[in-house]
């Protein structure tokens, strides 16, 4: 069940909190805006988080990864920021060369 401990582990910096229930964290990146949905489960003891994920608020959430800690799913979403923006810088320069040469 996750505690207040859990939720003092998310960067309110970077992350707004969207919801909380007992066994749910909803969170939204502020840099790009994806909202994420992290499930925590539980089996022999052994804890983890399944990771969900989508880019606008009314999308189906669809599953990314599994994470044993709430910092290790936060820095696996801020991986996934950086490589989606690094998308959207070379997909602009893509752009821009192709318009510079027509």
């Amino acid at each position: 069940m996750l505690g207040n401990t859990d939720i003092r582990l998310i960067d309110t910096g970077y992350f707004d909190i969207i919801d909380v229930k007992d066994f749910s964290l909803a969170i939204r990146s502020r840099i790009t805006g994806h909202e994420w949905y992290l499930l925590e489960q539980e089996c022999n003891g052994h804890r983890t988080f399944q990771i969900r994920h989508r880019h606008h608020g009314t999308d189906p959430y669809h599953p990314q990864k599994n994470r044993p800690t709430i910092e290790s799913c936060c820095e696996y979403i801020m991986e996934h920021d950086a490589f989606h923006l690094e998308r959207i810088r070379k997909k602009e320069q893509r752009r821009l060369r192709r318009f510079r040469s027509a």
